[in-house]
């Protein structure tokens, strides 16, 4: 159940600390004062959807924390899904930033909101007003059911089935509509591959130039042969054949170095070392002269290699832009050209597969089908029986389950649900729609949350105004099924009917005041006395008088009985 509720810079809160007991616990006050904000702030605990007009104005963040205290024997499914630390409880915290970002944290650890709202379905239930309208939505009758019994896993393992079967019966369509442009796109690939094994390309080696790099190169010698060769002999005159070259006058050089070494053995190093460069220059004029001698000067293999280049030009405008891209085109042509070859050995393989996944999951619909009406009918008898004690004795209800035409598969399955109704004895079932008045409504909608709370286990349940449309001694007749709920569940009840906050274990008040110029929300645990004004005030409204206080004592004293 939930002890502890801590809210920081949402809405119009500042700051607030509320701690829970178990039971029935109300909270009233005013119509603005703040009490649907604590609902908020308890649904996202849960993992409901934040936005940033929930941040107070002027702050950059919201915060909620709560703590869960767990039974001894709490078997969470979330937690052996996702086996985290937990001590003697849950303590959940959840941060709002102006940014737009979520975070969620559980016992200190960081979590999805995905993960924070599956822990909350198991932790809570939140009933509010807008569930009145959900509920008469037919579309909503078919997940309360499955959810009601049991076959939520069921009806997802079907989904699965049902999702696969639609991928692959696109994938067959897709297939079977390019069929006929199969030969057309197979012309033109192979069109497309003997273009490019004509060119006969060389195979691209990563680190190393491409042909048409190479054949750039090639090009360039070819043109400037004529500068190539004046530089390669010019090197060679200068360093070695011409009359006082750098050779000859390093040669003198040395040979004065070697006499002066008979003097001085100092300069052996330096000796040394011009012999090592005159060596060096013999070497480099060799390979000028054996460079000038492969230079060529050969118009035709110039053009031959322009015509080449133009070539693969031709082919990177229409498979580039790069030579490593048409290479690449040329693979991508291999790889289609062989799933266009195994269409038709591909869309016999598809057609089969359709043909299992359909005919598995008609089996599958058809098993949760009959679950369904299973459910249905226990379901319905619940209902009737809960309705009973709600004073709507003479009610009839019952849920509906149809096949869709033709056994039509559906995201869903085979089957359509909607909630049908008798108000009055000798009247025929209808839509809950077109009958059920908003009285009634809170009634059925109590009703299947005190089931659901069963069938689901879970141990707190919020109630935002589930008095919408009662009053008077239906209003202490739902109290005093609220009162039942609660000996077995933690509940909350937002109200505005002291028939039902008289009933309470626990009352909290809220109201607002302006604190520093802005407005900000207070919830108070409100002692005997106090609460005596406050039933007063929800009896007698703005005046209140000695009889009014006198009634609410009275209220209180048959509520206390009422606990016992």
């Amino acid at each position: 159940m939930l002890t502890e509720l801590h809210i920081s810079n949402l809405a119009i809160v500042d700051k607030l600390h509320i701690q829970f007991g178990p039971g029935f616990n109300v909270l009233t006050g005013e119509t603005g004062a703040g009490k649907s904000i604590l609902v908020d702030a308890i649904g996202l605990l849960l993992g409901g959807k934040g936005s940033v007009e929930m941040i107070r104005t002027g702050q950059e963040e919201a915060t909620i924390e709560g703590f869960f205290e767990l039974k001894e024997a709490a078997n969470l499914r979330f937690m052996r899904k996702w086996p985290l630390e937990i001590s003697e409880g849950l303590a959940i915290k959840r941060l709002i930033h102006r940014s737009g970002k979520s975070r969620a944290f559980l016992n200190g650890q960081a979590i999805t909101i995905h993960m924070l709202a599956e822990l909350g379905e198991e932790l809570a239930h939140i009933y509010g007003q807008h569930e009145h309208q959900h509920f008469l939505n037919p579309e909503r009758h078919l997940e309360i059911l499955d959810r009601s019994g049991g076959l939520w896993a069921l009806r997802q393992e079907y989904q699965q089935l049902y999702e696969e079967w639609k991928k692959k019966s696109a994938e067959l369509s897709e297939l079977e509509s390019k069929e006929k442009q199969r030969a057309e796109r197979l012309e033109l690939l192979n069109f497309q591959e003997q273009e490019i094994a004509r060119a006969k390309l060389k195979p691209p080696c990563p680190g190393e130039p491409n042909e048409e790099q190479e054949l750039l190169q090639e090009r360039a010698r070819l043109v400037h042969a004529e500068k190539l060769f004046s530089f390669a002999q010019q090197g060679v005159d200068l360093l070695y054949a011409e009359r006082g070259s750098a050779v000859e006058r390093l040669q003198i050089t040395w040979q004065r170095l070697k006499e002066a070494l008979k003097i001085d053995q100092t300069l052996a190093p330096l000796a040394a070392a011009l012999e090592s460069t005159l060596f060096q220059l013999e070497d480099i004029v060799s390979a000028l002269r054996s460079y000038a001698e492969k230079i060529v000067f050969d118009p035709k293999l110039l053009e031959e290699i322009s015509l080449r280049l133009d070539e693969i030009q031709r082919l990177k405008k229409k498979y580039g832009p790069t030579f490593e891209d048409v290479w690449r085109y040329k693979e991508k042509i291999e790889i289609e050209k062989r799933n266009l070859e195994n269409g038709a050995e591909q869309i016999s393989d598809l057609q089969k597969k359709v043909g299992e996944l359909a005919a598995g999951a008609y089996l599958r619909a058809k098993d949760l089908s009959a679950k369904r009406k299973k459910v249905a009918k226990e379901l319905s008898a619940k209902v009737k029986e809960e309705l009973a004690t709600l004073g709507m004795n003479k009610v009839r209800f019952h849920i509906e389950v149809q096949e869709n035409p033709q056994g039509k598969l559906e995201e869903e399955g085979l089957d359509r649900v909607e909630f049908l109704i008798s108000p009055n004895p000798g009247e025929e079932l209808r839509p809950l729609i077109k009958i059920a008045s908003g009285g009634e409504l809170s009634r059925i909608m109590l009703a299947m949350k005190r089931i659901l709370a069963e069938d689901y286990g879970v141990e707190s349940l919020v109630f935002d105004e589930v008095d919408a449309g009662i009053g008077g001694g239906m209003a202490e007749v739902v109290g005093r099924k609220l009162k039942e709920i609660s000996r077995e569940h933690q509940v909350f009840c937002i109200t505005h009917l002291p028939q039902i906050a008289s009933l309470a274990d626990a009352h909290y008040k809220v109201s607002k005041k302006i604190q520093g110029g802005r407005t900000v929300v207070e919830c108070q645990l409100l002692p005997e006395k106090e609460r005596e004004e406050e039933i007063a005030r929800m009896l007698g409204g703005v005046k209140i008088t000695e009889k009014t206080l006198a009634h609410a004592r009275e209220m209180l004293r048959l509520g206390s009985k009422a606990k016992k």
